[in-house]
């Protein structure tokens, strides 16, 4: 096995292991040594990849969600049409969420933490801009194909992501009556049926 493939691996574990400690028992009462022994490592093993729990944190929150990026990309490589590719992307979003609520629930505990935290704030925004600039150059290539009506792209994307969002946040905070899936393909057919000519 090449070094590369052994770090991934091994920061994989730790990964695992970390956001099982965080969703038990927060960020706060989390320490190295917990998260070293869920990992089945030495406090030093961790210590090789991460300088400290914070840094552990955001690199766990920004290389899981470049993942999720990567993944929900790719499977709009082969779809021409605009509407389609926004549809997909969701369905993906969805599907990827259910099959990784462990890493969704982590997710919330960070989110939250972004409202002091100037480090966090920043990788959330840069996740934000991501997302709104995927959205937008998907809806602007609807505009010029002829799909969708003149709008304002990033309104329409940001309106796209606040829907995901919102529905995230609140299947992870209270006890909800719908169905995601549901949801998030009732919330995008509203907004494409809103744009489309």
């Amino acid at each position: 096995m090449k070094r590369e493939e052994i770090t991934e691996k091994r920061k994989d574990t730790i990964f695992k292991a970390a956001v099982h400690c965080f969703n038990k028992s927060g960020y706060y009462t989390t320490t190295l040594d917990t998260i070293a022994a869920q990992a089945q490592m030495s406090k030093g093993g961790i210590y090789h990849y991460f300088k400290s729990k914070k840094d552990l944190f955001l690199e766990l929150f920004d290389y899981r969600v470049n993942k999720y990026f990567d993944l929900m990309k790719s499977h709009i490589k082969e779809e021409h049409s605009p509407a389609n590719r926004i549809r997909i992307l969701v369905k993906k979003a969805g599907e990827i969420l259910k099959e990784n609520e462990d890493f969704y629930k982590f997710c919330l505990e960070f989110l939250s933490m972004g409202v002091r935290d100037p480090e966090i704030r920043k990788i959330m925004t840069i996740f934000y801009n991501d997302s709104i600039e995927t959205f937008c150059a998907i809806i602007n290539k609807g505009i010029t194909c002829g799909e969708f009506k003149k709008v304002d792209a990033k309104k329409v994307a940001r309106s796209l992501y606040l829907a995901v969002m919102g529905a995230f946040f609140t299947y992870f905070s209270v006890n909800v009556d719908f169905e995601l899936s549901n949801q998030h393909a009732f919330d995008v057919e509203n907004i494409l049926r809103a744009i489309s000519k």
